[in-house]
């Protein structure tokens, strides 16, 4: 058969063939009686895979134009009906769908794309994001877990589940935040997809268009990308070295009707900063005041390295105002993607109403995996671990970065988390050291994706946590490298010296 296929067409290769074969049974070029190459020959022929034949082949077979012969073939058995002409392929003539026209706008859906489109080489070392060590998964423990629960439970983890979330891992969770002091007698748990569906929940459930949210600035891209969504007004509140800037927020609060604070008190991200104890009591007590509510996300708060940890905002609050909010992603898992929230009852009920309307549960196998690891102390094993390695690169860094980085640079060391936020010499933007640095192997993230408003342009994030000591040692000493030709360069073109950071001023 002499067929043509058109590769940019936007109809299918099948569609074509079916078509092209259609009209020549029509015109009697084939015949009735006359057997048709095999799948497989024509395939061969037309440089395409045997399932586009065999689909080319079942669509004339539905037209009752041809039929198997077993053993013998596939053979002509009629002609299309005269007044019947050989059909068009469906879409002949039109254009492709424009779906842009169709899309609902959301400005600023953007951010948490463009924080992980860093193109990289093989060999690259990333600083970029705060993720755990893949390296240091429990890979054995997870797979043996999974076994267990699937043996015990297998029908009917694969079933629908219950919306709150997987009973036993509900039970372990209430009473690991019963002894951090975090649930109240009126509080209910909802385990979620991680926290950032926990954020979209409580953004869908409680902010309206047009509310204001008070935000720490800077803060992380991901609550960004939720309360900035639609209206929303989104206040960005300074943070300095203690945490959040109490007598800022006090000011706003002041003078602004505001739905919902968002906090992340222990290691914030991206500052590393933690908020103390005397202004975490000062937090709550605005929020009483103000009577409004308080996100706090504590997905960090498990990965303290120095110290004691301090007691959760949750634990502070006597008035049911804070939502508390965590995950597994940090301390080990991202990608089963298992958060909670712990709030008053009717809340929770809201937002688990509202959960159901988007997936009705979270995934059952990954949470009864979770509760199996947690119920042999495999967690908590895994924890102490990862605390230990996490605390030993987070040091690496800070010496590499006393070693190789200019003495105009200036950054804090964080007492838990994952990252260590550099303060680059006024007049240097750290996005163009990103373009320098990749050309070197190493990529970071500057801090303009962590701004409310106007970023600071000489601020950057650093992560210890995906890579090793030597490959921290090398990465920071490339940056050093790039950094200073850049400060070279600056002063060689006139623009003077460029100015030390402020160590101790606010970071906005």
């Amino acid at each position: 058969m002499n067929l043509h296929l058109d590769h940019d067409s936007h109809t299918p290769l099948y569609e074509q063939i079916a078509s092209q074969v259609r009209a020549l049974i029509a015109a009697d070029r084939i015949r009735v009686g006359d057997r048709l190459p095999p799948s497989r020959v024509l395939a061969g022929e037309l440089k395409v895979h045997r399932t586009t034949i065999s689909n080319a082949y079942a669509e004339l077979e539905a037209d009752g134009l041809i039929g198997p012969h077993v053993g013998r073939g596939t053979f002509v058995t009629a002609r299309p009906a005269a007044a019947e002409p050989a059909r068009a392929a469906p879409d002949a003539g039109l254009p492709p769908l424009f779906w842009e026209a169709l899309m609902v706008e959301e400005p600023h859906t953007d951010r948490l794309h463009e924080f992980h489109q860093y193109p990289s080489r093989p060999d690259t070392i990333s600083f970029a994001y705060a993720l755990p060590d893949s390296d240091m998964f429990p890979l054995e423990a997870i797979r043996r877990s999974v076994d267990r629960v699937f043996r015990k439970e297998g029908p009917s983890l694969l079933q629908l589940g219950e919306r709150l979330g997987y009973e036993p891992l509900r039970k372990y969770l209430a009473g690991r935040m019963r002894a951090s002091g975090i649930l109240r007698a009126d509080d209910e748990i909802l385990i979620t997809n991680g926290c950032q569906q926990s954020l979209d929940l409580i953004d869908r459930t409680l902010v309206a268009s047009g509310d204001a949210v008070a935000i720490e600035n800077p803060t992380y891209p991901g609550a960004l990308s939720v309360f900035l969504r639609k209206d929303t007004r989104v206040i960005g509140v300074p943070v300095s070295e203690r945490g959040v800037e109490i007598a800022a927020l006090e000011e706003v609060l002041a003078h602004q009707r505001v739905k919902l604070i968002y906090s992340v008190p222990n290691f914030q991200n991206p500052t590393g900063v933690t908020l103390q104890v005397a202004e975490r009591r000062r937090l709550i007590q605005l929020a009483r005041r103000y009577r409004v509510p308080i996100i706090e996300d504590d997905i960090y708060g498990d990965l303290h390295f120095d110290g004691p940890a301090l007691p959760p905002l949750k634990a502070l609050d006597q008035d049911g105002l804070v939502i508390y909010s965590s995950s597994i992603s940090k301390m080990g898992f991202p990608g089963l993607r298992i958060g909670w929230v712990v709030a008053p009852r009717p809340l929770v009920e809201r937002l688990s109403v509202r959960k159901q309307s988007c997936d009705l549960h979270a995934n059952l196998l990954a949470q009864a995996t979770i509760y199996e690891l947690a119920r042999q102390g495999l967690l908590e094993k895994h924890l102490k671990r990862i605390r230990k390695t996490y605390a030993e690169r987070r040091d690496a860094m800070l010496q590499a970065l006393e070693e190789h980085f200019p003495g105009e640079a200036c950054w804090r060391k964080p007492s838990g988390g994952m990252a260590i936020w550099v303060e680059l010499p006024d007049g240097i933007d750290a996005s163009a050291l990103l373009d320098v640095a990749k050309e070197g192997g190493v990529i970071f993230s500057p801090g303009a994706h962590f701004y409310v408003g106007p970023p600071r342009a000489n601020t950057m994030r650093l992560t210890f946590t995906t890579t090793g000591i030597p490959q921290i040692r090398e990465g920071v000493r490339r940056l050093g490298a790039a950094l200073k030709r850049i400060m070279k360069s600056h002063r060689a073109r006139g623009n003077g010296t460029p100015q030390p950071g402020r160590r101790n001023a606010a970071l906005v």
